[in-house]
C-alpha cells in the first residue's frame, strides 16, 4: 500500500499533458497590434499548451505571397491536428475559416473587423471570436471638447488602403464619401501611395480642415514601389502636419505619432480572447460561447502632442486618460 500511495503521489505531481494550440497571425511580429494582444494571450491563458505561431505577413507582402503562407498554415494545421486554432485578424480569418470549419478544431478568432457572416463564421458552430469595433463616433465627437470655438468642424480621416482598413473603417461610411455627424464634416482619403499621403498631410489646412484623424498607415509604397516603414511614415505625419492629428488604436498615440484619442487597447482585446481560450480548455463548448465586441476604449494622449497643439483636455477626461511620453 505505501509504494502504491507513493507512485500515486508521484503521478499527481507530473504536469499535466499539454494542449497543442495553433496561433496564425494576419500580420507580422513587430507590428504593435500584434505585439500587445499576443502578450496578453500568451501570459493568460491558465492551462499547459505548447504553442505554435505562424505569421501571414499581410501587412508587407504582396497579396498572392501571403496566399500561400496562408495555404503552408493549413498544410501546417493538417499535419500538427491542433487541439485549438487562434486566428487573428481578418486577413486569417478569411483565408482558412473555410477550409477549418471542415475539421472538428476548435478556433477563437480576434480583431475581426468585417462581419462574421462576410465569412459563414455564423455556420461554423465550433468557431468563437472577438469582434473588433473601433469607436470612431465618440473619437470623432472628441474633438468637440479639444477644439472648441467653432460652430462646425471639418475633419479628414486618413489612412492606407488596405483591406484592414475599409473593413474598420466601414461602420462610418460603406462608400467612404464625405459625410456629417452631428457638427462634424467628415472627408475621407485612403491611399497606398506615400506621395499622395503626404500631400493630403501637407494640404489638410488649405482645404479648410480642422484636424486629421490618422488611421493604419502600414501598407504605403515609395513611388519607386518600396514599402515604406510605418514609423517613419507616423514620425514624418507627425513632424509635417499642420494641424492636430488623432488615432483610433493605442498604438498610434505617443511622441511623433497622434497627439491623442478614444482607442482600442490590444492588450485588453487580447485578454478577450485568452478568456475564450481558456473556457475551450476547461470543456465548455464554442457554439454556447458566441461572439464577444470589444467596445472597451480608453482615453490615450500623448503630452508632447498635446502641449504642441496647445490641446486643453478636460479634467475628467485627463484623469481617466492613459497618457504617454
Amino acid at each position: 500500500m505505501r509504494i502504491l500511495a507513493c507512485l500515486l503521489l508521484l503521478w499527481a505531481s507530473l504536469p499535466v499533458s499539454a494542449a497543442k494550440l495553433m496561433f496564425i497571425h494576419s500580420y507580422h511580429e513587430g507590428y504593435p497590434w500584434v505585439q500587445d494582444y499576443r502578450r496578453a494571450i500568451l501570459g493568460n491563458i491558465r492551462e499547459p499548451t505548447k504553442m505554435t505561431e505562424i505569421y501571414l505577413d499581410s501587412k508587407r507582402l504582396p497579396r498572392d505571397v501571403y496566399v500561400k503562407h496562408a495555404d503552408k498554415a493549413w498544410e501546417a494545421i493538417k499535419r500538427d491536428k491542433p487541439d485549438i486554432i487562434l486566428l487573428a485578424d481578418d486577413n486569417a480569418i478569411s483565408l482558412l475559416s473555410e477550409r477549418i470549419a471542415a475539421t472538428e478544431i476548435p478556433v477563437v478568432f480576434l480583431g475581426l473587423n468585417t462581419n462574421p457572416r462576410d465569412h459563414r463564421l455564423q455556420a461554423y458552430r465550433q468557431f468563437t471570436g472577438i469582434l473588433e469595433r473601433p469607436l470612431f463616433k465618440r473619437s470623432l465627437l472628441l474633438v468637440d471638447c479639444l477644439l472648441p470655438g467653432m460652430d462646425r468642424k471639418k475633419l479628414l480621416i486618413l489612412s492606407d488602403n488596405s483591406a484592414t482598413s475599409r473593413a474598420a473603417l466601414s461602420p462610418i461610411s460603406d462608400d467612404f464619401k464625405p459625410m456629417k455627424i452631428g457638427k462634424l464634416i467628415i472627408d475621407f482619403t485612403l491611399t497606398n501611395s506615400a506621395k499622395e499621403w503626404q500631400q493630403a498631410v501637407l494640404n489638410a489646412k488649405k482645404a479648410g480642415y480642422h484636424g486629421i484623424f490618422i488611421a493604419l498607415y502600414h501598407t504605403l509604397m515609395a513611388p519607386g514601389g518600396d514599402y515604406m516603414k510605418p514609423d517613419s511614415i507616423i514620425a514624418w505625419t507627425a513632424n509635417n502636419s499642420p494641424v492636430p492629428h488623432f488615432g483610433f488604436w493605442d498604438f498610434t498615440i505617443g511622441k511623433q505619432a497622434n497627439a491623442g484619442g478614444y482607442v482600442l487597447n490590444g492588450y485588453e482585446h487580447g485578454i478577450l480572447a485568452a478568456k475564450q481560450v481558456n473556457r475551450l480548455l476547461a470543456g465548455e463548448s464554442a457554439a454556447d460561447l458566441g461572439y464577444i465586441s470589444d467596445s472597451k476604449g480608453m482615453f490615450r494622449f500623448s503630452r508632447s502632442g498635446v502641449a504642441r497643439w496647445n490641446l486643453s483636455i478636460p479634467k475628467e477626461m485627463a484623469d481617466k486618460a492613459v497618457w504617454v511620453d
